[in-house]
């Protein structure tokens, strides 16, 4: 689940700016940040050695389940798993013809298009780790399929105003959403609600310009090519959100009206807009109402060129923002996950970030927001789950069959005795997935589940919510651009062990059938991006990224998928590794 990055931001500043609409003296110290340089009252983070999976057998007090390293391979999750959450190397800043190819370049892809991969890239600032490996700063990779039938990599940092003003004084100097904050504790952080965007959730590209994507704050515009920052773009999904001057996303006080500007508020874009079809992206902005705690999110449907051309507003009270959502041909649908409560001063005086705060309301049931697309003169429907489920990711593009829809998706059961005590009524939320890497070996990192989830849209009503392929462990569902029925997973194990992905799989959602692959010993895998095949050939090809952590180096495959089981026809090596996470995409090149 290393893709979870929510609009975290946002429940904790409510009580903040409540305060400043009583107490505007608040606002001078939102405009000038403290710093207290050389006093600091954090502790020094000691670095895990962790043994083998081998030796881990025996030490079941500290996992729930026995490892079987025979079937899912042998890997040190330190030196291997540790390796593939190491900041991007200064060798893949740049740009080269990629020269160690083992296969074939299939022909369709031959000057198709290029595939972009963005995700954490930097951990560490001046010899200081980051608290939480999601706080790192966006890399972006592309891999551009020329007409000459070579690949030509590019890789280089989302050039965001924080990485820029960091890497000039190479120093810690924002907040960030998930732990990592400015030395000095927590009087240098206290009352600066400005969080860093670490533009490093998702990249699309479309009507010809490229987005990154972090869904508590605004996209930044690459230029599909170079990969350099562009500045000063108001259109597409970065208009009316705010200049790129506020300091606090997704939240308002007068929907952007006198009191917004003054403190310097705007909203956020969702780090998963959907493409519907050739001529439609859809997305949705995000702010929360700091009087009436109200969620506000307009849905947006754009067309081939960024263009606004349908829009609806939605409200929810008191929750937080979706990280994820899906769209059937009627609707627009989205998880409400369930949390309890949280202790917003120590966020306001500086203790914790926003996340550190969150907790997970272990028996409380998920809500189902069922959404009108526009043109659907349907009524908006809230539908209770059955059980207690932290949604993860959804299947972009969802199927509405005689009057019901299937929905899947992937996230933890908040159930599962092993990781949630019922004991207890609420659980933190990340659990192991702070510090240097996901922490699985030791046994508290959930495992994620594949789901479908179906709903009577007449009665308003969930039929059922069960796993598709009982057992396996999975994330990333990415589905085919014809045959949305099949999906395609990043594949940790087939037995409910939580594990690194060392696996792929394409699994068929009508029938529950699945095909898998696994990885050389000490290879990660991840997210898959399906590119149609031309010239009417069934399926698609396959592209995603392997992580090899014995030879430090990162590769591109591409599968087939009517031959899915037979592994990579290509493997396209690059000189150096990449960072392992987040998402990615392929763009033709007439996107």
């Amino acid at each position: 689940a290393s893709s979870l990055l929510l609009c975290c931001s946002i429940p904790f500043l409510r009580f903040s700016f409540y305060l400043i609409m009583v107490c505007p003296e608040i606002i001078v110290m939102l405009l000038v940040p403290m710093s207290i340089e050389g006093f600091s009252l954090s502790s020094v983070s000691l670095k895990k050695i962790l043994p083998t999976l081998t030796e881990l057998r025996s030490t079941k007090s500290k996992v729930p389940w026995t490892l079987d390293n025979d079937k899912y391979g042998e890997f040190n999750q330190h030196r291997d798993w540790g390796f593939a959450y190491s900041s991007t190397p200064a060798s893949a800043c740049g740009s080269y013809t990629i020269d160690d190819i083992k296969g074939e370049i299939p022909k369709d892809l031959v000057g198709s298009g290029t595939f972009y991969k963005v995700g954490p890239g930097k951990f560490e600032r001046n010899g200081r780790q980051y608290e939480h490996i999601l706080d790192g700063d966006g890399f972006v990779a592309a891999f551009s399929f020329q007409e000459d039938g070579t690949v030509r990599y590019t890789g280089k940092f989302v050039e965001t105003e924080y990485f820029v003003q960091e890497t000039k004084e190479n120093k810690i100097k924002y907040r960030n959403v998930f732990g990592t904050q400015r030395s000095g504790g927590a009087l240098a952080n206290a009352f600066d609600l400005t969080l860093k965007n670490v533009a490093n959730t998702n990249v699309v590209k479309w009507g010809g310009r490229l987005f990154v994507f972090w869904e508590a704050g605004r996209p930044y515009e690459l230029d599909p090519e170079t990969l350099e920052t562009l500045v000063g773009a108001e259109e597409g999904p970065v208009a009316d959100l705010g200049g790129t001057d506020c300091k606090v996303r997704g939240i308002t006080i007068d929907q952007g009206g006198t009191i917004d500007q003054l403190i310097n508020v705007g909203r956020s874009f969702t780090a998963h807009p959907h493409v519907w079809d050739e001529n439609t992206l859809v997305g949705f902005k995000i702010e929360t109402n700091a009087k009436t705690q109200e969620l506000n999110l307009e849905f947006l449907e754009y067309d081939g060129e960024w263009k606004e051309e349908k829009s609806t507003n939605y409200v929810i009270p008191d929750a937080l923002a979706p990280h994820d959502f899906s769209l059937s041909d009627n609707y627009y649908f989205m998880f409400e996950n369930p949390f309890g409560d949280t202790d917003n001063l120590k966020y306001m005086f500086g203790f914790e970030s926003p996340t550190q705060m969150m907790k997970l309301a272990l028996r409380q049931n998920t809500m189902l927001h069922v959404v009108p697309r526009p043109g659907n003169n349907g009524k908006a429907m809230i539908i209770e789950l059955p059980t207690s489920y932290f949604n993860i990711h959804l299947n972009g593009i969802s199927e509405e069959k005689d009057g019901k829809v299937h929905l899947y998706s992937t996230g933890w059961d908040l159930t599962n005795e092993n990781f949630f005590p019922q004991s207890q009524e609420t659980a933190p939320f990340l659990g192991a997935w702070g510090g240097q890497y996901p922490d699985f070996v030791g046994g508290t990192v959930p495992p994620s589940l594949l789901y479908r989830t179906v709903v009577d849209l007449e009665t308003a009503k969930v039929i059922s919510h069960e796993e598709v392929c009982p057992g396996i462990v999975v994330e990333f569902p990415t589905q085919e651009e014809d045959k949305p029925n099949m999906m395609y997973c990043a594949l940790g194990s087939d037995d409910y062990t939580s594990l690194p992905s060392t696996g792929l799989c394409r699994i068929n959602t009508d029938t529950s059938e699945i095909e898998t692959w696994w990885a050389e010993n000490r290879c990660f895998t991840h997210e898959m991006a399906p590119v149609k095949k031309k010239n009417g050939d069934p399926g698609s090809w396959l592209l995603t990224p392997l992580y090899d952590t014995e030879e430090k180096r990162t590769s591109l495959a591409i599968f087939d998928s009517e031959n899915f089981v037979s592994g990579p026809v290509c493997r396209m090596y690059l000189k150096h590794h990449l960072t392992y996470g987040l998402h990615s995409s392929f763009a033709n090149s007439n996107t």
